[in-house]
């Protein structure tokens, strides 16, 4: 046999499934852009209301993973105070009669979170999500949200002036993924419009809200794993629901919530 030849022909047929790779990568490339390009004159033939999405400005995001914080080992947590539920990965507390309940609002309920509750500098207060009876802060990588969980947030309800009690979750060792790299977050016009063309949304619809951040798609004892995704709040018919989109990838399950 003709090594010399055999190792020739497996160098040319290595370098034609590299050129092949380049151009599938190319190709895919030129579509999205194309698909970026057509989004507007998609959305100038409907009625949707664009005017609260933000302006689009490219940001790498990427797959995240984590775990969450077993508060039955948190040394700084005392477990006569509060209970300890859902196999040690939530707090839950009721303020008791002659307790000092913090009041309804976002600052009170800021400085008990920061002075009380298991590293509440990490949380954020969440204005979409929150009304007057449910008061959420989430857990935040970097300056992003992750989106309303049980795994990553700190709750508070009340029905009345004071609140009634409040339950926390979180997630440590937040990092990326290392099978996964940075990826550009699709332009949320582009996604407005994928979600028009699936009839996922009306062409009356309005968007009230768009933002970036961090879903949980996985959530077990061993792992926590995070999509980063948008989160549009919309009005359309008259129903309010709040849609979650996938924002690096267009095969992802539509998560929608009324």
């Amino acid at each position: 046999m003709d090594w010399k030849l055999t190792k020739s022909l497996y160098i040319l047929v290595f370098l034609l499934i590299n050129v092949a790779l380049l151009v599938m990568y190319y190709n895919k490339q030129q579509e999205e852009i194309r698909e970026i390009e057509d989004a507007p004159s998609v959305l100038e033939s409907t009625n949707i209301d664009l005017s609260e999405l933000p302006e689009y400005e490219p940001e790498q995001v990427t797959i995240l993973v984590g775990e969450r914080v077993n508060f039955a080992e948190v040394e700084e947590i005392d477990q006569e105070t509060v209970e300890i539920t859902d196999e040690d990965f939530v707090i839950h507390h009721s303020f008791e009669d002659g307790d000092l309940a913090p009041v309804m609002e976002q600052e009170p309920l800021e400085a008990h979170k920061n002075d009380q509750v298991y590293r509440g500098g990490d949380y954020k207060y969440d204005d979409v999500m929150s009304n007057n009876n449910y008061m959420l802060f989430n857990q935040y990588y970097g300056e992003y949200p992750i989106f309303n969980h049980e795994a990553a947030r700190v709750l508070y309800r009340g029905e009345g002036v004071e609140a009634a009690e409040y339950e926390q979750g979180y997630i440590t060792n937040l990092h990326e993924n290392s099978h996964t790299s940075p990826i550009t977050a699709r332009d949320p016009r582009q996604v407005v419009s994928d979600l028009y063309l699936r009839e996922r949304i009306s062409g009356e619809a309005v968007i009230e809200n768009a933002r970036l951040g961090y879903y949980i798609i996985l959530n077990d004892e061993e792992q926590v794993l995070l999509r980063p995704k948008w989160e549009f709040q919309v009005t359309d018919q008259d129903v309010e629901k709040t849609i979650y989109v996938d924002a690096i990838s267009e095969t992802e399950d539509i998560i929608e919530s009324e």
